[in-house]
């Protein structure tokens, strides 16, 4: 199973955007994740174009997924 922090902005063109965080800590809660965007927010570090993509926070949620191997030939495979 893998976890991944996703976090979700509005840009400057108030179109949705979203930055994934993989392995991101457990346990996290609003009030830091909310200051981790707004930090993220105000450092415009990421801006391209005249367009800031990570203009304000809109969501963060934790996604788990479960990945269920049905055959891996890749170790058979190698040479």
């Amino acid at each position: 199973m893998s976890k991944v922090l996703k976090l979700g902005f509005i840009n400057s063109e108030n179109k949705n955007t979203t930055l994934s965080v993989p392995n991101a800590k457990d346990g996290l809660d609003e009030a830091v994740v909310r200051q981790a965007m707004k930090n993220i927010s105000d450092a415009h570090a990421f801006n391209k174009d005249g367009v800031d993509p990570y203009h304000s926070a809109r969501m963060a949620k934790y996604v788990e997924t479960t990945t269920t191997t049905l055959f891996d030939d890749t170790k058979s495979n190698q040479g």
